[in-house]
């Protein structure tokens, strides 16, 4: 009997920028399943796939929408969010990204601070992003965002 193969997304650590006092070990900032300095073009074809899959009807020649410059400066912006207002908590949210690469709507699905939620929403909305690709010509599409935010003593 053949068992069904199960392949596991690989899990990508990011760590602060610097230590903190009194230590020589950089602490965990963050985690991702895609790799954090990859633009959309750069990643694995497995990578690719996954994110696709996230999305119904997505042909395998779209794309999704995606941080132009990968996730690296996104996630050190929620880094500096989660430093600066000490709060815990969930992020859900969707950005609607136009053709044009520009965020121009976040929509809240859940979120457990307002003023995260706030601070969060103007973040993704200044990012830029590479455009869906739907039937290879670029056009409107929501990118999912959601994160959990800890603090750390």
């Amino acid at each position: 009997m053949l068992l069904p193969c199960v392949v596991q997304a690989q899990d990508y650590r990011m760590k602060a920028d610097e230590a903190p006092t009194g230590s020589l070990l950089r602490r965990e900032s963050g985690r991702l399943h895609v790799p954090p300095d990859k633009t959309y073009a750069e990643l694995p074809e497995a990578d690719k796939a996954r994110l696709r899959s996230l999305y119904e009807h997505m042909a395998a020649d779209d794309e999704p929408p995606f941080p132009a410059r990968g996730y690296r400066p996104l996630m050190r912006a929620m880094s500096t969010v989660q430093e600066q207002l000490q709060v815990e908590g969930t992020v859900d949210m969707g950005v609607i990204v136009g053709p044009d690469g520009r965020a121009s709507e976040v929509k809240v699905y859940g979120s457990s601070d307002p003023q995260l939620t706030t601070v969060i929403a103007s973040v993704l909305v200044l990012e830029k992003y590479k455009p869906a690709l739907c039937r290879g010509t670029p056009c409107t599409q929501e990118f999912p965002f959601r994160m959990n935010f800890t603090l750390r003593h």
